[in-house]
């Protein structure tokens, strides 16, 4: 028979592992000193979950957010003998996704909803080490402290409260080999959209602001999250909002609006009024400036009745009249627009980025007898390919996460009776192109997920900054479907090409200070015509709002001290000739795009083969 005295490691015997890392070795240091021993029994799996029915409730939002997405989680894992968990702030497991086989044998060791997996329960294991140090962390094999837990792989990373502190823990169990860095990126991502519906959801915020450097990341994950209330007090933001912004845990302690952002916060709620949906110029007290998209939907529903002050008058939207200020090759383009507004024509828009496409589909869609149905945009190219088609199509409830957990309609059937714009439309996936393409030629449309299909009208307009002809000469888009696109396309000019600059900079004015007449110094137009403006007519008007935003309270003229700092380096710095190879990369992007894309047209005209052609613009 053998005695305890029995199982002592002998010389001979090989040392038992040591800690992988210093919060494992932390971990377990941890574990020794409450006096838990590395084979400590199993405590009784069959009784009563204590507690787990009173813990759902207290934590019923944090459930219902993460249920659905913890699901698509497992569906992204796509492999036997794993489960996705979800544990309370005390390590609690509130909610399992797996696998039979494998769930099947976690219940053996209690890794199961209603059981504890704190570390004074169980032990080093990822869930109990993440909350014990409020950082994601990976235990694998003999990292666990407990021997009968020694057969798993586990990946975990906190769910942080709007407000601060560790809400939950999100856990990736396995008795396979998992590849970790993959594992964590989806738990980052996973939690970050938890995350995200639990800020958007916060009952007294009236103003939320969706950020980023750069416009095109707007509505997609890379962007930051903050909510305000009505006074400008920081009520809570994502992680995203807090690397953006530099202010680390500035959000465990509320901090005001002016003590983030330049901008004035009346000045943020008259644009939120005026516009909810265009984006806005912010500029944060470190420097940075970050296209913002505002939205303060529940401000009106948060002030008592008759309280509420009068908001300014709307503008209205643009129509293509508005866009013709002039300039022939804008002119031109817009006569062809007009020439399809109310037919069942698509419309393709080709341009550099920057030079107003989404703002001339507005335009267009405001101009035909679908003017008072609705405007639904898209930008392929900041949503992860794995959410475009649920994006576009829609989902049941339950057959797609991550955004809400009782389904989307989707875009598509959103733009019933209007204009759907899809944006940088060559960046779409080929597979979503043959759904696309079969979409426009029914006309219906199914949720992902299953379900009958349902019919949808709308006028579809699309653009893109690269030729979608030489894309398909790649093979990087479906011929089919351009040639069903294409069948109107036009093309918007450079800003630096366009004549009516000067009047465009006063439209920019009038239209950013309505309340605030405000001209142009002489000096300040003369850098504006000669700048390249690289970024067109999107990087005019961050420019100009930035010039606004640095006038004096009792000035009304732009000097050039007053606009962004590049152009003014741009015209100290003395006349540079492009390189040839700069040159020329340039002449073969206007040409493609003045041709719509077609190369052949584009050779032709440039004196050179097809081959050719693409061989001087893969190197460009």
């Amino acid at each position: 028979m053998l005695r305890a005295e029995n199982l002592s490691v002998k010389p001979t015997d090989p040392p038992p592992p040591e800690p992988s890392t210093d919060a494992i070795q932390r971990s377990w240091a941890r574990c020794a000193a409450s006096g838990l021993a590395p084979d400590a029994p199993l405590p009784d799996v069959a009784g009563p979950r204590t507690g787990l029915a009173e813990r759902l409730d207290a934590n019923a939002r944090l459930v219902a957010f993460a249920q659905p997405v913890m699901e698509h989680l497992h569906r992204l894992i796509a492999r036997s003998s794993s489960m996705v968990l979800l544990a309370d702030d005390s390590g609690l497991i509130l909610r399992a996704v797996g696998d039979a086989d494998f769930t099947s044998r976690a219940a053996r060791v209690a890794l199961q909803p209603g059981h504890s997996w704190a570390e004074l329960a169980m032990g080093t294991n990822a869930i109990g080490t993440a909350l014990a140090e409020q950082r994601p962390v990976a235990v694998v094999g003999t990292d666990h402290y407990l021997q009968r837990n020694q057969f798993l792989t586990c990946v975990a990373t906190p769910i942080h409260a709007p407000t601060g502190g560790v809400l939950g823990i999100l856990d990736i169990s396995t008795a396979a080999q998992l590849n970790q860095v993959h594992a964590q990126a989806l738990l980052d991502t996973t939690a970050g959209i938890i995350e995200n519906r639990l800020i958007e959801s916060l009952a007294d915020g009236a103003v939320m602001i969706r950020f980023h450097p750069q416009a095109e990341a707007l509505s997609s994950p890379l962007e930051g999250l903050a909510v305000f209330d009505e006074g400008g007090a920081l009520l809570a933001c994502n992680r995203r909002a807090e690397t953006l912004l530099g202010i680390g845990d500035s959000r465990r302690t509320p901090a005001a609006f002016r003590q983030i952002f330049e901008t004035r916060w009346a000045a943020v709620l008259d644009h939120a009024v005026a516009s909810s949906t265009r984006p806005t110029v912010l500029r944060a007290r470190g420097g940075q400036q970050f296209a913002a998209r505002i939205q303060a939907d529940r401000l009106q529903r948060l002030r008592p009745a008759g309280g509420a002050t009068a908001a300014p008058t709307a503008r209205p939207p643009a129509s293509l009249d508005a866009l013709d200020l002039g300039d022939k090759a804008m002119a031109e383009a817009i006569r062809r627009a007009r020439r399809i507004a109310g037919l069942d024509i698509p419309l393709l828009i080709q341009g550099e980025t920057g030079t107003g496409k989404e703002v001339f589909a507005q335009a267009f869609h405001h101009s035909g007898p679908r003017r008072d149905g609705p405007f639904v945009a898209i930008n392929c190219a900041a949503i992860p390919p794995s959410l475009i088609e649920a994006e576009l199509f829609g989902y049941r409830a339950g057959a797609y996460t991550g955004a809400r957990g009782d389904g989307a309609p989707g875009k598509l059937r959103e733009a019933h009776g209007g204009t759907l714009f899809l944006d940088e439309i060559g960046d779409m996936p080929l597979r979503l192109q043959a759904v696309l393409l079969r979409v426009l030629e029914t006309r219906r449309v199914s949720p992902l997920g299953g379900g009958p299909d349902e019919a949808v009208d709308l006028a579809l307009v699309c653009a893109s900054h690269r030729p979608l002809k030489a894309l398909c000469e790649t093979g990087a888009f479906r011929p089919d479907l351009y040639f069903r696109l294409s069948a109107m396309s036009l093309a918007l000019p450079p800003l630096r090409q366009r004549s009516d600059i000067e009047l465009l900079a006063r439209r920019i004015l009038d239209d950013e200070s309505p309340a605030r007449p405000l001209r142009l110094a002489a000096a300040t137009l003369d850098l504006i015509r000669r700048h390249p403006w690289p970024g067109n007519i999107r990087q005019l008007k961050n420019a100009l709002r930035l010039a606004i935003a640095m006038l004096g309270p009792d000035d009304s003229t732009l000097q050039p001290e007053h606009l962004p700092h590049e152009l003014l380096d741009c015209a100290d710095a003395p006349p540079t000739r492009p390189s040839l190879r700069a040159a020329e990369g340039r002449h073969i992007d206007e040409t493609v795009a003045r041709h719509g894309g077609n190369i052949s047209a584009a050779a032709r005209e440039l004196g050179i083969t097809r081959t050719t052609l693409y061989r001087k613009m893969r190197r460009a």
